[in-house]
């Protein structure tokens, strides 16, 4: 005797198949639901099963109800869930309940052996149950989510991540217009053609910019945008690896962008840091193939391309020397691995704007003006990073080699100049940044929109610079080169200087408007992290009863804004202050 298994499809995506036909699965995914794999059944003989054939319409109609009330049931829930608990979420299905519901296929996992309709659908599939948990589900498309996370990037993302062409983006969005779903059956992912190739590239850079935006977004501006956030990067993903061999053979500037973007939507997402620094690092190793640092290897026939290669070389340089200022992992694109001389640009006259100029909130000079404000942000990360990298190797080469005094002091005058020129990089702040409140313009919308972007900027910027003082300061603290500052071998006036430089960068953090900063995911955490660890030394070792007490209420600040910006970071301080 034979009995029905799992339908094709469900097995094929490992997934609980109800065995009814067509099966709930496949109805709730728009799949064609066909049982072609029979298997012998052992054991003792039972009666059969009435055909499916016998199951009135109505009873699957009803069953089909009851699977969808099931999904919403179950992803209300996660909505409900805070984020420490969603993560454990993200790597696998959530189960049906004990009388054997199926697998949501919102967060089930994806797996090697899928094809491009597959994973397209699959997605599909995913956010079209979340959008179900809205009041607008019956109007909003998968298109509308990818418009709005477009839409939010470039107001609060692109000015510290200036590294997608507007009109290039909107056009990949197209992919998801209704029209062109059914088209991709025919789709074979070639591993040396250019034209079977364009359809993944757009899936995945799209899903990729999706997936960083969800991952960050308040809930006020992007609703659901934690149950949104797996399904775009699992996707993105997914279909990287159909054309990996290709792209990494054949390396564009969407190389960069897609992993730059997988890694900070990855971080933000599950605060895993070693997963996402793997992936940005395939993308610092693929610039320094194409050895980025040298600008003629930029120049391209294709001015968008050109811009996008220099752009996507610059952040992920500013990331380097972050990685390298914040020991948080091992630098790759430093300047002893290049082969020449750094030389590339920070600007070209005949490179072709990024963002849309037909658009009146870009009116006024808006992209030159986060150029100059991104480029000061990756300058303010080399300095900064310089002069600390400089203090390790000052104190490699005395233990090496036993320096003389006077020899130690000529290293130490050059190190306090490096250290001058980081401090007074600041100055170079432009009128725009300094108050983004005062920028005007005839359209009020306009205004608000560029004032949003300098802000996002400008907080970037100004933290950064104080968490860099602050690591520096410790550093010549920890290490006995005071001169370096200026200061003096009293412990009074290291601690009173820590307390100044956490004022400002409390004040900077009060001043911006809160979603300008929350945009900035783990990295502006990571920053808020250093400056709270240092706190909490401070606080533990200051003989001063007055300074102690500023010193407390500082670090309560800081904890209050780490519980804002719902990261796990807030938790491990809480502890160890008490």
């Amino acid at each position: 005797m034979y009995s029905r298994r799992a339908c094709d499809s469900c097995r094929r995506r490992k997934v609980k198949c109800d065995v009814t036909n067509p099966c709930s699965s496949c109805r709730i995914s728009q799949l064609s639901c066909i049982y072609s794999h029979l298997a012998r059944r052992r054991g003792p003989r039972v009666s059969k099963r009435a055909p499916e054939s016998d199951i009135s319409q109505g009873e699957q109609e009803e069953e089909g109800v009851a699977f969808s009330r099931t999904i919403i049931e179950e992803a209300t829930l996660l909505c409900r869930q805070p984020l420490s608990r969603l993560r454990r979420y993200e790597s696998g299905a959530v189960r049906g309940n004990s009388a054997g519901s199926p697998t949501v296929p919102l967060v089930a996992e994806l797996s090697i052996g899928y094809s491009s309709n597959d994973i397209h659908t699959w997605l599909l599939t995913s956010v079209e149950t979340v959008l179900a948990l809205g009041d607008s589900a019956a109007t909003t498309t998968i298109l509308d989510v990818v418009q709005n996370c477009i839409d939010l990037f470039f107001q609060y993302m692109f000015p510290n991540t200036p590294i997608a062409h507007e009109g290039i983006l909107r056009a990949a969005a197209s992919i998801f217009l209704p029209e062109n779903h059914p088209t991709l059956s025919g789709i074979d992912i070639l591993p040396n053609s250019h034209a079977n190739t364009s359809y993944a590239k757009s899936f995945t850079l799209t899903t990729a910019l999706c997936a960083f935006v969800t991952s960050v977004m308040p809930e006020s501006l992007l609703p659901n945008r934690n149950l949104l956030a797996s399904p775009f990067l699992q996707s993105s993903k997914a279909m990287l690896r159909l054309y990996e061999d290709y792209d990494l053979e054949q390396p564009d500037s969407t190389s960069l962008t897609i992993r730059i973007w997988q890694s900070g939507a990855l971080q933000n997402s599950t605060g895993r840091r070693e997963g996402a620094w793997h992936i940005h690092s395939e993308a610092s190793l693929l610039a320094l193939r194409l050895r980025l640092y040298d600008e003629t290897a930029v120049r391209h026939d294709s001015k968008a391309e050109s811009r996008l290669l220099r752009m996507n070389f610059w952040l992920l340089y500013s990331a380097d020397k972050a990685a390298a200022a914040l020991e948080s992992r091992l630098s790759v694109l430093s300047e002893t691995l290049f082969e020449d001389n750094l030389t590339l640009l920070e600007n070209y006259d005949d490179d072709e704007p990024l963002l849309d100029e037909a658009k009146n909130s870009v009116q006024g000079d808006l992209e030159r003006r986060i150029a100059a404000g991104f480029h000061l942000k990756t300058q303010v990360w080399a300095a900064g990073a310089r002069v600390i990298i400089e203090i390790k190797a000052l104190l490699r080469l005395q233990k090496r080699l036993g320096w003389v005094a006077e020899k130690k002091d000529a290293e130490i005058m050059l190190i306090s100049q490096a250290n001058i020129y980081f401090s007074t990089l600041i100055h170079k702040l432009p009128a725009w940044l300094q108050r983004p409140e005062i920028i005007d313009n005839d359209d009020a919308a306009a205004a608000t929109y560029q004032k949003t972007c300098f802000w996002v900027q400008k907080s970037n910027i100004m933290t950064v610079h104080h968490c860099l003082k602050l690591i520096i300061l410790q550093k010549c603290i920890e290490n006995d080169m005071l001169e370096v500052l200026g200061l003096t071998r009293q412990p009074l006036s290291w601690a009173m200087r820590k307390v100044e430089i956490v004022q400002d960068f409390i004040n900077e953090l009060q001043m911006v408007p809160f979603i300008c900063y929350k945009v900035q995911g783990e990295a502006g955490v990571e920053r808020i992290r250093h400056v709270a660890s240092i706190l909490l030394e401070l606080v533990q070792n200051v003989e001063n009863d007055t300074l102690r007490d500023r010193v407390r209420s500082q670090l309560e600040q800081i904890l209050d804004f780490l519980a804002r910006l719902d990261s796990k970071a807030s938790d491990a301080l809480s502890k160890g202050q008490q």
